[in-house]
């Protein structure tokens, strides 16, 4: 659905977000409300697709796509597919594991990559527990 009217916004206003990053994904929430059932985002930004996974079940969109890269690198990626894949719990704590093994405001942990990580994730479950208890420390919901 595009739109050449003004929409209403009221909903979306005051936003408290200061990235906007988590700011993309209020104004998905609000399209899917308005009725539409696929959404697609344009970014560069690694960040956006692990926030995009995360707040899929969120959203209730039946499709989130992200266009993503530049140039030979560009590629659509089917958020809803990786999302259904994993686990519900590993959705929501993948921006944690996105934080702590490197993003575009931390350097990777102690020199191992994220493919390493991610397998020691899939291997010791228990690492999700722990993302948990960081993120609602982070949240101040302990």
């Amino acid at each position: 659905m595009l739109c050449d009217v003004l929409a209403d916004m009221t909903s979306l206003s005051p936003c408290t977000h200061e990235e906007a990053d988590t700011r993309l994904f209020l104004h998905a929430a609000d399209v899917v409300r308005d009725g539409c059932k696929r959404v697609l985002i344009r970014s560069v930004d690694t960040d956006v697709v692990v926030l995009a996974v995360a707040k899929f079940k969120e959203a209730e969109a039946e499709e989130i796509w992200i266009a993503f890269g530049t140039g030979a690198n560009f590629r659509c990626i089917a958020v809803h597919d990786i999302a259904v894949s994993l686990n519900p719990r590993k959705c929501t704590r993948l921006p944690m594991f996105h934080t702590f093994t490197g993003c575009d405001t931390v350097s990777v942990f102690a020199g191992r990559g994220k493919k390493t990580a991610w397998e020691a994730w899939n291997v010791y479950c228990d690492v999700t527990e722990a993302f948990e208890q960081l993120m609602s420390e982070v949240n101040g919901t302990t």
